[in-house]
């Protein structure tokens, strides 16, 4: 069984003279980042793969920071403006050896992405988390077809007053 992470950055700053792939997160963005960040106490990814975007990078840095993550943030360019396919790829190919795998990019991408793995539409507002759950043993048999589960959807919003010092309970899937 793997887990996969999906995590859409955080509310990053409206477009202007900051190219696409540099806007940085608002105050807010931050927060909402440090508020999932949370939820990863009682979670280990073994592996955190972010888009080279500024607004990916920085909420994967706060999430791996608030989180006590030990898995080091690696920065895949091809996580930025790419397709599910191309996702898929990535994601085929990550070790074996890691259960768990946090994936920190954009959407529409990461919408698609969980939607297909679930076989439901899902929405990922800014900042938002949804936890999937594959019965795979290899990364590299990940396919649309496989019947996922949603274990876990969380947005920052729902987040706000409940998490502060509060952890995720891996064991009783849910905040507690």
């Amino acid at each position: 069984m793997k887990t996969l992470l999906i995590l859409r950055h955080a509310q990053a700053v409206h477009f202007g003279d900051t190219a696409d792939h540099d806007r940085p997160l608002t105050d807010k963005g931050i927060e909402d980042a440090q508020r999932i960040g949370r939820l990863f106490r009682g979670i280990q990814p073994n592996q955190i793969l972010s888009s080279t975007a500024a607004r990916a990078a920085a909420t994967a840095d706060q999430v791996a920071e608030v989180g006590n993550l030990t898995a080091k943030v690696q920065l895949l360019r091809r996580l930025y403006e790419s397709d599910l396919p191309e996702h898929l790829e990535i994601l085929r190919n990550v070790d074996n050896e890691a259960d768990c795998v946090l994936v920190v990019g954009h959407n529409p991408t990461f919408e698609r992405l969980a939607s297909a793995l679930v076989h439901r539409p899902l929405t990922l507002k800014t900042g938002a988390l949804a936890i999937v759950t594959i019965p795979i043993d290899q990364w590299e048999s990940l396919s649309e077809s496989a019947p996922s589960g949603l274990t876990g959807l969380f947005c920052p919003a729902m987040l706000k007053k409940r998490t502060e010092g509060q952890d995720w309970d891996k064991r009783a899937g849910r905040i507690g």
